[in-house]
């Protein structure tokens, strides 16, 4: 019987770009923008992304499969509000107490509202950057160095 053995370097083989976007835009609304700017046709998955953690960490994932240039885009976004309840204190010790806690898919990176991810690109395109900083109520979009992510797993989508 043979014996399979997965390391680390299996998961480094990345072929994809990430780009990083900074706006107050609502998922729907960025999505329909990158759609009318880049030609794109992002549409909202059937699931939310999991993280597989304790809480209902759940990010709203748009995707389009590009067939002409072979590659998959997706819009995954940075944070979701979770509520904890706790204990209340002193006089409201018998009541829970319920507070909204942002949670960021990459902690690394929490300024970031939104990130696009594009399978099959294996360098970054400035075209696309500069054409996502074109729209209006973008603040800034730059591409992430994939090397300094210590969470990768949580950006694999299959």
């Amino acid at each position: 019987m043979a014996i399979h053995k997965l390391t680390l370097d299996d998961l480094e083989n990345i072929d994809y770009c990430l780009y990083a976007i900074r706006t107050e835009l609502e998922d729907y609304r960025l999505a329909h923008a990158l759609n009318l700017n880049l030609g794109s046709k992002l549409n909202r998955k059937d699931f939310d992304l999991d993280t597989g953690t304790d809480s209902e960490n759940l990010f709203p994932v748009f995707e389009w499969n590009n067939i002409v240039f072979d590659t998959n885009w997706n819009l995954i976004k940075n944070s979701c509000k979770v509520e904890q309840k706790n204990q209340g204190q002193g006089l409201f010790a018998n009541s829970p107490e319920a507070t909204i806690k942002t949670v960021n898919l990459l902690e690394d990176h929490p300024s970031v509202d939104y990130f696009l991810k594009i399978d099959g690109q294996t360098s970054p395109n400035q075209k696309i950057i500069s054409t996502i900083n074109k729209i209006p109520d973008i603040n800034m979009v730059y591409n992430v160095d994939l090397c300094n992510i210590k969470s990768k797993e949580y950006l694999i989508l299959d």
